[in-house]
């Protein structure tokens, strides 16, 4: 995920460059009033489709709400009623789970348990390289 976050932030960085590069010539308030505007396109577009997607199932199940939750996997996947049930049964199933192993967790087991003190430095160290490197504060600038 983090690759991906930098790939895409790098790709948003080049798009603002090349806008802003033919921009440059342009007389008057346009030149940089088309590279505000073009960075609002995006988010309004998600901001839009926000209102046509439906929660998560697993969302719905966590919060007990199954009528929504069956209604809402039935519109991401068309499934028949017996892979639906099942669909819901496995969500159900690994909520339970989850809340079974969470029970006992706390903040200080991201640095006793090897395995999650290992995820822990991995992403701390990925998110410092990322920083480290400018990308940032060259876009900010």
């Amino acid at each position: 995920m983090i690759s991906a976050f930098q790939i895409w932030t790098s790709l948003g960085s080049l798009i603002g460059h090349v806008i802003d590069y033919f921009t440059s010539d342009f007389e008057g308030r346009n030149c940089y009033l088309i590279p505000l505007g073009v960075i609002y396109v995006i988010p309004v577009i998600m901001s839009i489709g926000l209102f046509f997607i439906p929660e998560s199932p697993r969302w719905l199940l966590q919060h007990g709400q199954d009528k929504k939750a069956h209604e809402a996997l039935r519109w991401l996947r068309p499934f028949t009623e017996a892979e639906l049930e099942s669909e819901i049964r496995e969500v159900q199933d690994g909520l339970a789970l989850e809340n079974e192993i969470h029970k006992n967790a706390a903040i200080v087991d991201m640095f006793v348990d090897p395995v999650d003190r290992r995820r822990t430095v991995l992403a701390v160290c990925a998110l410092s390289c990322q920083g480290a490197c400018g990308a940032m504060y060259i876009i900010c600038e």
